[in-house]
């Protein structure tokens, strides 16, 4: 057996519940930080520090570059790294201290500095934040087909990971809008407020790490060891130029960047529509954020069969495109003033429908592209006879990155292009702001979208050909196997 071998499967402790969930509850950490600086960190520098939308759209711009760039060598480093505790471990353990203290420095800038101090400070935040996030989420990521071969049953732990990654982030919303900035403390423009907000995030993020990390910790002697490699400069830019090489793993990267431009734009302005564009109370929005993480539940329960009824192309194709269409409506109803005055019960309980929708759809589809890109492993695996499940993840997440500070800049850029006023009060703005805010959006979102659906219509693996996939690998190793006769192209 080659050093790139695991121990015999007969030996392999089985994957259960409580090993599924430990290691899901890994991804709060992710759902956290993603909610957080989705939803908050515009708004935060800009209503409540005083930065302009541009410099703070450029900041992240600038540091989502940093973390794209630095995706690619974590994940190869991942690949390769050798210790007793493994391939993957080592970096998820170090990674929760650094990440906990620079969320909390993150919300708490220093008073009274400069406009270019402040830029330069919330550049430094973020690169600490977004670099140990990295050391933490890849490796994590990579884990999931190694525990898990099975075609299927991948789905489900995809799933359940992304269930607690959406559900964290949605809670610590909730938490943000009823107790950390709660309208009676001044709301989510009042600074003061993201004290024990960059606490509680702290503190739930460093725990969520190292439960998941010493929950799977046990299953090291049974993953695979680094292969052995040549030149690592020119074995890096090999492996990278024979993923690109891959009809199934460019699908998916392309995907993931169209995905990461669509989702750069929307978070960024989700409060801005829901606070001015719906005029919504903090109270309602806690309120729809509850039912999202009902949502988020209901979603992870109908995906693993709907995928066995549908086939995960079919189905993540159906999600975009119903996700798109409850986004769509509502707001174009709301232009052509068919919907009733915001401030009515009636408003509030198609906010509350969409919402409950989008979080359903949101897991879905997350939990889906991940579950499609895990099987790319073995795809490539049999092609290139390497296992390189980090460097395919963050990969996908170089690309991910690289191009969602394009949806963030769209956020910016259309905040800038109305002219949307700095320290706004909901319902004071003019209604042809709104309307245009409204009016961009929808169509910037509807291009996207189409272009996700002819992506993905061409992914190519199948159950069968995962199964095929596994034969030949099982075969290449010794093992006996019946190889079924599907064609690997």
């Amino acid at each position: 057996m080659n050093s790139s071998k695991a121990r015999p499967a007969a030996e392999r402790p089985h994957v259960g519940w409580a090993t599924l969930l430990f290691y899901g509850v890994g991804a709060c950490s992710s759902g956290i930080k993603m909610r957080a600086l989705s939803s908050f960190l515009l708004i935060f520098y800009n209503q409540a520090v005083g930065m302009s939308p541009a410099s703070v759209a450029l900041a992240i711009t600038i540091i989502t570059i940093f973390d794209a760039i630095v995706d690619p060598l974590v994940g190869y480093l991942s690949d390769n790294f050798k210790s007793r505790w493994g391939r993957r471990h080592p970096f998820m353990y170090v990674s929760a201290l650094p990440l906990a203290l620079s969320f909390f420095c993150l919300w708490n800038p220093p008073a009274g500095i400069s406009s270019e101090l402040l830029f330069y400070y919330l550049l430094a935040c973020l690169m600490v934040l977004r670099l140990f996030d990295t050391f933490f989420e890849l490796p994590s990521i990579a884990l999931a087909p190694e525990l898990i071969h099975d075609y299927h049953r991948r789905t489900l732990i995809v799933s359940i990971r992304i269930f607690f990654r959406t559900v964290a982030g949605v809670l610590f919303t909730i938490a943000a809008f009823q107790i950390f900035l709660s309208d009676d403390q001044g709301g989510v423009t009042n600074r003061s407020g993201y004290f024990s907000f960059a606490v509680a995030g702290s503190v739930v993020m460093a725990i969520s790490i190292l439960a998941s990390t010493m929950a799977t910790h046990r299953f090291i002697p049974w993953l695979r060891k680094p292969e052995a490699t040549t030149s690592g400069q020119r074995q890096f830019f090999a492996d990278i130029i024979r993923l690109l090489r891959d009809p199934a793993a460019r699908i998916m990267l392309v995907t993931g960047m169209l995905v990461a431009i669509v989702s750069g734009a929307r978070n960024g302005l989700d409060l801005y529509f829901g606070l001015y564009f719906w005029q919504l109370t903090q109270t309602q929005l806690a309120l729809v954020a509850t039912l999202t993480a009902v949502a988020t539940l209901l979603g992870t329960a109908i995906l693993p069969p709907l995928a066995v009824r549908l086939g995960k192309r079919s189905t993540l194709i159906a999600v975009y495109i119903i996700g798109f269409l409850n986004m769509a409506v509502p707001v174009v109803l709301r232009l052509f003033d068919v919907l009733p005055e915001n401030g009515t019960n009636t408003i509030f309980a198609i906010i509350a429908v969409e919402s409950f929708l989008q979080g359903m759809l949101y897991v879905m589809s997350a939990a889906m592209m991940n579950s499609m890109l895990s099987d790319v492993v073995e795809e490539l695996e049999v092609k290139t006879g390497r296992r390189s499940e980090g460097l395919l993840f963050s990969a996908d997440a170089f690309f991910s990155k690289a191009v969602s500070g394009v949806g963030i800049l769209i956020s910016g850029a259309i905040l800038s292009l109305i002219q949307f006023p700095t320290k706004a009060k909901p319902g004071t703005l003019p209604a042809e702001t709104l309307w245009n805010l409204g009016a961009v959006y929808v169509p910037a979102v509807a291009v996207f979208t189409i272009l996700v659906i002819f992506v993905v219509k061409n992914f190519p693996i199948n159950q069968a050909r995962h199964e095929r996939n596994l034969a030949i690998l099982r075969e290449r190793e010794g093992g006996e196997a019946s190889l079924p006769t599907v064609t690997v192209v």
